[in-house]
């Protein structure tokens, strides 16, 4: 009896101690100065892109803030695995992250199985702002609606054309939501695979499929145009798309995907860093310089922190999976 007591005594002291050590490392990390060097941040696509412009608005504005040098490097290519696979080996110092959003995170496992690593055991720093996704049409076609497009598919959804990356992007998971959501069979449909948002808007403007699903400034120059017409947004109104109702508005309730962009860092990034990022993220969203150029961009602040973030990725994550029938 008394020897189990001891053990108890003893196991007791230890996970005091263990607790003791980890309060006191936080708190020596919490005095390391940070940064006190150059930022890699990784972008997986080439430059230009929106996913290459966020991090570069954001690097400008700390280099200003922190005083050190914030390398923007763009390594595209792989589905992104590559850059992911860099900053999943970096050091978890901070001085090297990555330019995160959906193609190179939670729509990953759609596109590329057997990753060299688990999604989920990167550090979500945040989520810093979204592109709204426009469903368009060519505009030679009668439809104004969601609606309109609800009725057309399931009248003939084998002859439904409708513009695909032929991968797991953006666009296709907002159409997987629309399709889904109005209880169509996505695969009685006719994708037409693209090589990009542009031949997509061609193909559309062209009459040559009825439908497509792009980012807001993808769509945006054949809708101005008028060549294509805009039907619905997910996620937010938009002033470039004046009196477009979103989806929710139209009463489609479960199409809500929009495009996000954010950052992420190696597992196990310390506290004191995550902490660092989101106060300078927070107060930069705050800012109306800031966000009239990521308006410019077709983008809208959507501030979320390290916990919301990791939240939001693990929703998305599932909702992919079920809409590509993964288990």
């Amino acid at each position: 009896m008394g020897k189990k007591k001891g053990s108890f005594s003893v196991s007791l002291l230890s996970v005091m101690v263990v607790l003791f050590l980890n309060v006191w490392v936080e708190q020596v990390q919490s005095q390391v100065k940070y940064p006190t060097r150059a930022i890699d941040i990784i972008v997986p696509f080439t430059a230009g892109g929106g996913a290459d412009l966020y991090p570069r608005f954001i690097a400008e504005n700390l280099k200003a803030k922190w005083g050190v040098p914030m390398n923007v490097i763009n390594k595209p290519g792989g589905n992104t695995v590559p850059a992911n696979l860099e900053v999943h080996q970096a050091t978890p110092d901070g001085y090297t992250l990555l330019a995160d959003g959906q193609a190179s995170c939670s729509l990953l496992e759609i596109a590329v199985r057997d990753l060299p690593f688990k999604i989920m055991d990167r550090t979500f720093i945040a989520i810093i702002a979204v592109s709204p996704t426009v469903f368009y049409v060519p505009s030679t076609y009668p439809w104004k609606t969601l609606k309109d497009l609800e009725v057309e598919a399931k009248r003939d959804p084998e002859h439904f054309t409708w513009a695909s990356l032929g991968s797991a992007g953006p666009g296709d998971y907002v159409v997987r939501q629309f399709f889904n959501s109005i209880g169509v069979d996505i695969s009685k449909t006719k994708p037409i695979i693209c090589r990009g948002s542009s031949e997509a808007a061609a193909l559309t403007a062209g009459g040559h499929v009825k439908m497509a699903a792009s980012s807001a400034t993808s769509a945006y120059s054949t809708v101005k145009a008028g060549k294509t017409r805009a039907v619905g947004i997910t996620g937010f109104r938009m002033s470039i798309y004046p009196g477009l109702p979103t989806a929710v508005e139209q009463g489609y309730s479960a199409i809500t995907a929009v495009w996000w962009t954010g950052f992420s860092g190696p597992p196990k990034l310390p506290s004191h860093i995550i902490d660092k990022w989101n106060q300078a993220l927070e107060e930069l969203l705050k800012d109306p310089e800031f966000i009239s150029k990521i308006d410019k961009i077709g983008g809208v602040p959507f501030y979320r922190n390290s916990l919301e973030a990791r939240e939001y990725v693990r929703k998305e994550m599932e909702e992919t999976k079920q809409f590509w029938g993964l288990k």
